[in-house]
C-alpha cells in the first residue's frame, strides 16, 4: 500500500509548481485590468471629444433646466477629474501587472493608487462622508483579496 492518495489541491498527484499563479490572483488582476481599461477608455474619449460645442448641443436638447444644471455639474466634475483618472488608472495597470508577476511592491502601490482614486472627486466637490463610504466598498474588497495573495508574492 505504497500508493499516495490524491488530494483536492493536487488531483494528478504531480509536484506543485510554486510559480503557478493562483486562480484568485488571476481573476483579481483580470477584473482590475478590465475596470482600469474601461475608465481609461471613458476618460480618453471624454478628453478628446467632449468640448463646449458638444456640451451646449446637449444642453439644448435637455427637457428641463434642472437637468441642464445637473449635467453642468457632471461636466464640471469630468472636466476637472478625467485627466487625473486617466493618469491614476494607467499607473494602476502597472501595479496590477507587478502583482501578476508576484511583486509585493505592486500590492503596496495598488493600495496607494486606490486611495488617490477615492479622493479625486473631492478635489472638485465638497467632502461627503456618505459618498466616501459607498466609494470604499469595492476598493476595500479588492485590497483585502489581493492581500490574501501576498503569501505568493516576493519582495
Amino acid at each position: 500500500m505504497n500508493e499516495s492518495i490524491p488530494t483536492f489541491d493536487n488531483p494528478d498527484n504531480s509536484p506543485l509548481n510554486m510559480d503557478e499563479r493562483p486562480t484568485l490572483l488571476k481573476v483579481l488582476c483580470i477584473l482590475s485590468w478590465i475596470g482600469a481599461g474601461f475608465q481609461i477608455f471613458v476618460s480618453t474619449l471624454y478628453s478628446l471629444f467632449i468640448n463646449d460645442t458638444v456640451k451646449q448641443k446637449m444642453f439644448d436638447i435637455l427637457p428641463s433646466e434642472e437637468m441642464v444644471s445637473m449635467y453642468k455639474e457632471i461636466f464640471t466634475l469630468m472636466d476637472k477629474t478625467s485627466i487625473w483618472y486617466l493618469i491614476l488608472y494607467l499607473v494602476n495597470i502597472v501595479f496590477v501587472y507587478m502583482m501578476w508577476n508576484f511583486k509585493k511592491n505592486g500590492f503596496y502601490g495598488y493600495t496607494i493608487i486606490q486611495v488617490f482614486i477615492l479622493f479625486v472627486p473631492f478635489t472638485v466637490n465638497p467632502f461627503n462622508l456618505g459618498q466616501l463610504v459607498v466609494s470604499l466598498i469595492f476598493p476595500i474588497i479588492f485590497i483585502v483579496l489581493y492581500g490574501m495573495n501576498l503569501k505568493h508574492m516576493k519582495d
